[in-house]
């Protein structure tokens, strides 16, 4: 617990090439420190999972789809995902992005080196 700064945290490749993510995180709270380049690939598939979640953005821009609802995410923007609900990011502005994203409960497989099984679903539209 206490204070920290996020290099404190190591840095990886999420599945989606071009969106490096750090995850901090609790048995009660996940906190994911996203930046995106700009020449991220988004496939276009949406996924669903247990927990609830909320995006912070903080820089650039991000195309976010919440159910059926779809919109572009600014610096200031915040987004509140049900638990599972369909959702996923869907491209990126011209610069890139930076957001949060919050999950609770806490998410163990996020965490690097966690090898029990996935708890997220994924569906194509």
């Amino acid at each position: 617990m206490g204070f920290h700064k996020w290099p404190d945290f190591s840095q990886w490749e999420s599945a989606r090439k071009g969106t490096w993510r750090r995850v901090a995180s609790t048995e009660g709270m996940t906190v994911t420190r996203c930046e995106v380049k700009p020449d991220a690939r988004y496939d276009g598939s949406l996924h669903r999972h247990s927990e609830e979640q909320a995006i912070v953005m903080l820089e650039g821009r991000l195309r976010l789809r919440v159910g059926e609802e779809e919109r572009w995410m600014e610096p200031g923007d915040l987004a509140f995902i049900p638990a599972n609900a369909y959702h996923g990011g869907l491209g990126v502005g011209p610069d890139g992005a930076v957001y949060l994203e919050i999950f609770a409960p806490g998410r163990m497989d996020y965490l690097p080196g966690f090898v029990g099984p996935r708890k997220t679903e994924f569906r194509e539209f």
